[in-house]
């Protein structure tokens, strides 16, 4: 697996809208994406006062997923949310079984790390290696990045999972940072990339981040923008990147924020919307006021995007396609799910478009 500057590294929560993004990209589109998929745990039911799935019932269909939307194109996988102390029912680690899964059926994916996790899953990352040999990901925060012990830190880790640096990818996971003044976190930025040797060696480094607010309630018009500020970051570090420094890759979050919605559904409303990427922002088209569950608005926001001027066309990708589709009739209006791959193959397609137009 190569993760090169001309990769893409969009963070998903692997839910039923973003694996259908994955599988509908184009084969261009596939080769040069390698998606972080952060697992979530089961949905907690609060009637019942339980997970509604046990770890097994939840992870379940987990490899054959992969293997069917994604085949055999490279992913890192994430299992840091899930409970530490889950196990499932024959007492592997979580983390083990889905790669047991994967393997089976030919994926292949890659285990993410972070510097403190637990001894198990770090076992977990030490066993999938020892049978696979793809190496890790390590997924660290700027200040861990920056602290003048991390290349100590990371070689420890590298030991303690038998994995030379030349077979580790590092995550920088910016998150949502502060982004103003820019200036200012582009040059803590570069001083992270140039602190530790590690980073020089790994055999990927990738920014990540986001800019996607929590909730769009906030939002005051049906139809405004909202600047995609980690994009807008990443282009002003590769600009001032010093000569002979390593060029890191780009990742974000999609189309989704830091944090996701989490509470009694049956209590938790939201407005019909559309994400729509375009250049340096998120158009965002929204039905304030819709009842719940309600796709009556659709057809009325994708007119919306498509007469704003800054629609990029039918034939862009799947999601465009879809767009134009639900307004003219010729698509269904869907539901959240449908739109969350919608917005979310189109938005993978623009930033891989981005991508290749940097110098």
């Amino acid at each position: 697996m190569a993760i090169t500057p001309r990769t893409y590294v969009p963070l998903l929560r692997w839910r039923m809208g973003e694996y259908q993004a994955l599988e509908r990209l184009g084969p261009v589109q596939k080769a040069a994406t390698v998606p972080l998929l952060e697992l979530l745990p089961p949905d907690y039911d609060f009637e019942l006062r339980k997970p509604k799935k046990d770890i097994d019932d939840h992870l379940r269909l987990f490899g054959p997923r992969v293997f069917k939307k994604w085949g055999t194109q490279p992913a890192l996988v994430d299992a840091g949310r899930l409970n530490p102390a889950s196990r499932m029912a024959d007492d592997r680690h979580p983390l083990t079984y889905l790669f047991d899964e994967a393997r089976a059926l030919g994926s292949r994916p890659i285990p993410v790390t972070t510097l403190d996790r637990d001894t198990p899953y770090q076992e977990a990352v030490r066993f999938i290696d020892a049978l696979d040999l793809r190496g890790a990901a390590l997924r660290c925060t700027l200040a861990e990045a920056l602290d003048p012990d991390f290349n100590s830190n990371v070689e420890a880790l590298l030991d303690r999972l038998e994995i030379e640096v030349n077979a580790l990818d590092i995550l920088i996971d910016l998150e949502t940072p502060a982004f103003d003044p820019q200036d200012i976190l582009v040059n803590v930025i570069i001083a992270a990339l140039s602190s530790a040797t590690v980073i020089a060696d790994a055999r990927s480094v990738t920014l990540l981040a986001t800019s996607f607010p929590d909730t769009l309630a906030n939002l005051t018009l049906a139809f405004q923008q909202i600047p995609r500020r980690e994009w807008m970051l990443y282009k002003a570090v590769i600009a001032v990147l010093p000569a002979g420094m390593r060029r890191p890759g780009f990742g974000d979050y999609g189309i989704a924020a830091l944090n996701f919605a989490q509470g009694d559904m049956r209590f938790m409303r939201s407005s019909p919307n559309i994400r729509y990427t375009i250049d340096d922002a998120w158009m965002i088209a929204r039905a304030r006021g819709a009842p719940r569950g309600s796709n009556q608005a659709y057809p009325s926001l994708c007119g919306l995007v498509t007469g704003s001027g800054a629609y990029l066309g039918r034939g862009y990708s799947a999601g465009s396609e879809y767009i134009d589709n639900c307004r003219t009739g010729a698509a269904s209006r869907g539901n959240s799910t449908t739109w969350k791959w919608v917005g979310t193959n189109h938005h993978i397609t623009k930033v891989l478009d981005d991508l290749a137009k940097l110098p």
